[in-house]
């Protein structure tokens, strides 16, 4: 999936945002999420994922992501590449 990843205002996190029209069945992605091992924190407009210590993943239903807290664009690139390929069974 093709994404971009934009640096949010003034803060240490980055917004990753699908350049197609995508959307994610959360209550799936939350499943998948777990069997792979995360501590997932459901809601009903998005998913919070702790990816490493202090780092957290939060997925929304049209596909973007935060990534944060994070400094690093690449790194950030990184970790959505590897989230969109795991919770790719949860497209609707």
């Amino acid at each position: 999936m093709r994404f971009k990843v934009l640096r949010v205002c003034q803060s240490k996190g980055f917004s990753v945002v699908p350049q197609e029209s995508v959307r994610f069945d959360l209550e799936k992605a939350s499943e998948i999420l777990r069997k792979e091992g995360h501590e997932v924190s459901p809601s009903d407009v998005m998913v919070t994922v702790e990816v490493a210590t202090g780092l957290e993943v939060t997925l929304y239903a049209n596909g973007r992501l935060m990534v944060q807290p994070l400094d690093s664009k690449d790194v950030a690139h990184e970790i959505a590449e590897k989230f969109y390929s795991s919770i790719e069974g949860a497209r609707e």
